[in-house]
């Protein structure tokens, strides 16, 4: 055997090895990622009921299901008010875990503690804390309402959850509640790399607090900003849940978004095609939001590396 066939063997050899190790993977990807999404979309295209799910098989609709989401208007409000309450709780989200992160930037008595404390909201289940915030909004007895009107603030239970003009700012306060964890601890380690020689070459120059964070800290930790607030947009846009712990999309769907409408059309209505079109609503916003965050965090690396050289 020549030194070329054998080295020709040998890279053979290496990319059989490497095909083997991604194996694993690859099946992985297939089996959880691949088939639901592509058995999702054909559903979208079928006319479906439960017998022909069963035998898997069902007639052609075409457009119809698409067609049914445009026009129903549960549907159309449902993806509104996913934005709507998307948008809401990153805001929410990021005013918050901001402010905090300041703080714990600072040195007092028990930040670790708190610190710690603060990570309490991110561990428990959604459905959990669902629970527990329908507890703390419900009309009679709830916490909330016992604040409020021992305050004086109001004089009868406010309906939380019952009336359909407050209950989905309900969730959102208890969805921000619960993403505050997530965008205190990024931000806060964000905080952290911003080197002291800047900070102090600020004071020298005579920045105030408000300068130094608007032209200098927010600067430099805007990378990790622009993917804090995308990875919350794709853990918010998805919510399920905590709409159904607190209301189950009521009342008189006032609360319902495209997940728990699309869950309601497929499996209580049994509209399967339907609701599998309205879940094509979200991987288009994750198919969207895939190339966005590449981009990002391709850019926050060339600013690293600009800034290094």
């Amino acid at each position: 055997m020549t030194t070329s066939s054998a080295r020709l063997s040998g890279w053979r050899r290496q990319q059989l090895a490497g095909w083997l190790f991604l194996a694993p993977a690859i099946a992985y990807l297939l089996f959880a990622f691949a088939l639901p999404i592509v058995y999702n979309v054909m559903l979208s295209f079928e006319h479906t009921s439960p017998a022909t799910i069963a035998n898997f098989t069902a007639p052609w609709a075409g457009l119809d299901n698409y067609r049914f989401i445009l026009h129903d208007p549960v549907s159309r409000s449902a993806i509104v008010r996913t934005l709507v309450f998307t948008f809401g709780s990153l805001l929410g989200q990021f005013v918050i875990g901001f402010a905090l992160a300041l703080l714990f930037s600072l040195r007092f008595p028990g930040r670790t503690f708190a610190r710690s404390l603060i990570i309490v909201p991110w561990l428990l289940p959604l459905i959990v804390t669902g629970v527990i915030f329908r507890f703390l909004f419900q009309a009679e007895g709830g916490a909330v309402n016992q604040v409020l009107i021992d305050a004086g603030v109001v004089h009868q239970p406010v309906q939380w959850l019952n009336d359909p003009h407050i209950a989905l700012w309900t969730i959102l306060i208890a969805n921000i509640w619960l993403g505050v964890p997530f965008f205190t601890l990024l931000l806060y380690s964000a905080l952290q790399d911003v080197p002291l020689e800047v900070r102090e070459a600020a004071i020298i120059d005579g920045a105030s607090a408000w300068q130094r964070l608007r032209l200098v800290i927010v600067p430099i930790i805007l990378p990790v900003i622009e993917v804090t607030l995308l990875l919350g947009f794709v853990f918010t846009v998805k919510v399920f849940d905590l709409v159904i712990g607190l209301t189950g999309g009521g009342p008189a769907n006032a609360t319902q978004l495209i997940t728990t409408w699309s869950y309601n059309l497929s499996f209580q209505v049994f509209s399967f095609g339907e609701g599998a079109a309205l879940n094509n609503v979200l991987l288009v916003m994750a198919l969207i939001c895939a190339p966005v965050y590449l981009w990002l965090s391709r850019d926050s690396l060339r600013r690293s590396s600009g800034t290094a050289r």
